[in-house]
């Protein structure tokens, strides 16, 4: 009985032990099989992608003086990377910083064939660029794929030219969406990626899996490792489109100055600092000023679509073109409004300095006067000395160090002033990029602010 038993047993661990190694065979075989397919649709993605991604460096006018035909020695470093979005007009878009506001840049195919292409437009609020070459036959292209669906987890692959290694290829994974505040361009609402981003990737196309352009690579943290940035296809798409159509972006202007909602504020209303904006300035005849809005209020929505961030508001305003109505929804006082606001065009600001008149000190964007009878009663300032701000225009530096019409300037770098040409003998005395330190009286408080002009 024992002796059966024991064979039995022995029997069945033998069993065991080999239907586990069969199992664990299986098991291999199917893990090597998903390997293989996801290896075999990797080469097959860089197959058809890689043609449609291009090198782009400075363009040099031939010339005996620089080198002769034939002689490479002398050409230049590589500048970034871009991608064909259009293969039958030969449009490609890229970084605006690639391009660096040439006319012209070279432009080497996948294949080595050169072209010499025409920057139609550049946009710096997103650095983006488009460029166009002229070519007989319809060149490999890419299509823009629809952002809004790119989720968190999923693989992404990013192609350029990292310090000049042409048609670099990289796996990688969607780490973050709708990433701001890093300060790289006005309109930032980024994906994140661990693909390997470096210098010389920049312009170059982050895919998905089917081959579809869902980013622009444009930047780096230098001092951390995988994590990269790209611009959503969707940005690109519109912006794209108008450099192709008017070469140039048009984008709306609502003429509000926006913050994040305080806590205390946030309390007395019964909502989370993420459910708007708040109001703190309205520019007089501006858009918004002439739909009701007033300072104190909190925009909800823009178009139907929630605010929760003063960037967010910008993207959104920006994304909608001058001259559309829009509704924009508003808390105010606990009572929640909806307004129809016309959108105006927003203006640059170096554009819009360009044609102040003399009135204006130019390098910070206001307007200022003598102070008299007149000013003294519209600004219900009253023995004082200084000179009265009367204008501030939109998005200046003097708007962005916080000047505010109605502000009395007492001091202009540690210097009193009680007449206008005080402060213009001021400016003229300092670089055109040096900062001000500038007194002004609101209110009957004192109030210190820091002014960088215009570069």
């Amino acid at each position: 009985m024992i002796g059966r038993t024991f064979i039995f047993l022995s029997l069945a661990l033998t069993f065991g032990v080999f239907s586990a190694s069969v199992a664990y065979a299986d098991h291999s075989s199917r893990g090597l099989s998903i390997l293989e397919e996801l290896e075999k649709g990797l080469v097959g993605l860089a197959d058809h992608t890689l043609p449609a991604v291009v090198n782009l460096s400075p363009y040099v006018p031939p010339s005996p003086s620089i080198r002769r035909q034939g002689d490479t020695k002398g050409r230049p470093t590589n500048a970034g990377a871009g991608v064909i979005i259009d293969g039958v007009n030969g449009y490609i878009v890229t970084n605006s910083h690639v391009v660096k506001k040439a006319e012209n840049i070279q432009v080497t195919l996948h294949d080595e064939t050169e072209f010499v292409g025409r920057v139609l437009g550049a946009d710096e609020e997103t650095d983006l660029a488009v460029i166009k070459v002229d070519t007989d036959k319809p060149l490999p292209q890419v299509n823009l794929g629809d952002s809004s669906r790119v989720r968190v987890g999923q693989l992404v692959v990013a192609i350029g030219n990292p310090y000049g290694l042409h048609d670099t290829f990289s796996l990688g994974v969607v780490s973050g969406l709708n990433r701001e505040n890093i300060n790289i361009s006005r309109y930032e609402d980024f994906i994140q990626t661990d693909a390997s981003i470096n210098p010389g990737n920049s312009g170059g196309p982050l895919l998905n899996v089917q081959g579809e352009v869902i980013g622009i690579n444009t930047a780096i943290i230098n001092y951390a490792q995988s994590i990269g940035f790209a611009i959503p296809s969707n940005v690109v798409k519109n912006v794209s489109r108008q450099i192709i159509e008017v070469g140039k972006v048009r984008r709306g202007w609502l003429g509000v100055g926006i913050d994040f909602i305080p806590k205390n504020v946030a309390a007395r209303e019964n909502i989370d600092v993420k459910e708007g904006v708040l109001v703190n300035s309205v520019f007089e005849n501006q858009p918004a000023f002439q739909a009701g809005i007033k300072v104190g209020d909190i925009i909800m929505k823009i178009g139907g679509t929630p605010v929760n961030s003063p960037g967010g508001m910008i993207r959104l305003v920006g994304n909608i073109s001058p001259g559309q109505s829009v509704q924009v929804d508003i808390l105010r006082q606990g009572e929640r409004k909806s307004l129809s606001v016309k959108l105006g065009r927003r203006v640059d600001p170096r554009e819009q300095l360009a044609n102040l008149n003399s009135n204006a000190v130019t390098s910070w964007g206001v307007e200022i006067s003598d102070l008299d009878t007149q000013l003294q009663n519209k600004y219900q300032v009253f023995n004082k000395e200084g000179v009265m701000v009367t204008k501030v225009f939109p998005e200046s530096s003097a708007d962005r160090g916080g000047l505010k019409e109605g502000d009395l300037i007492t001091a202009v770098n540690d210097r009193k002033v009680t007449r206008k040409l005080e402060i213009e003998s001021i400016l003229s005395q300092l670089s055109d990029h040096e900062p001000l330190s500038v007194l002004v009286d609101r209110k009957s408080e004192s109030v210190l602010l820091s002014i960088s002009p215009e570069h």
